[in-house]
């Protein structure tokens, strides 16, 4: 993305990161999709989701993630990598205690039965939609640069 356009959504990005009311994942199954809306947490640029444990679910690669804003003035859609998690890993305790802090942020609850598995989704490509229909391609860079700005601001001194 051109680092105008960039100047212009990226506190977008951040707010609807900091202030969703809704993520919901999409994964293919069969010849249909399978929907889950689910709480997310990132983690170092990846969103980590703790859904229920179904075959279809669970064992897919890819996944298509939307997260939007109350009133859906801004929307990100990702499609991205998908792998579960396993339940003695560290990632998988530093991402439960995150969705935590994130459900008690919320006020939604948090689906821990012992039959759910945690994703984690890497973004590939994305779009962002803002009030008045208003579109832009997304990388992964960019949502980096918008949710951690001190990191790359470090980067050009280093």
């Amino acid at each position: 993305m051109p680092e105008s356009i960039f100047q212009q959504v990226s506190l977008d990005i951040l707010r609807l990161h900091q202030h969703t009311a809704r993520s919901l994942l999409a994964v293919p199954h069969d010849e249909a999709a399978e929907i889950h809306d689910a709480v997310f947490a990132m983690i170092e640029g990846r969103y980590y989701m703790l859904v229920p444990q179904s075959a279809a679910l669970c064992d897919k690669r890819t996944g298509i993630l939307l997260i939007e804003t109350d009133d859906a003035q801004a929307r990100i859609s990702w499609v991205a990598s998908a792998r579960t998690i396993q339940h003695k890993s560290n990632i998988y305790r530093r991402a439960l205690a995150a969705l935590q802090r994130r459900v008690q942020q919320t006020k939604q609850s948090l689906n821990q039965a012992a039959e759910a598995c945690l994703l984690e989704l890497t973004p590939q490509q994305g779009r962002l939609t803002l009030r008045n229909n208003r579109d832009f391609a997304l990388s992964p860079h960019d949502l980096m640069k918008a949710l951690y700005p001190a990191s790359y601001d470090m980067e050009k001194y280093a």
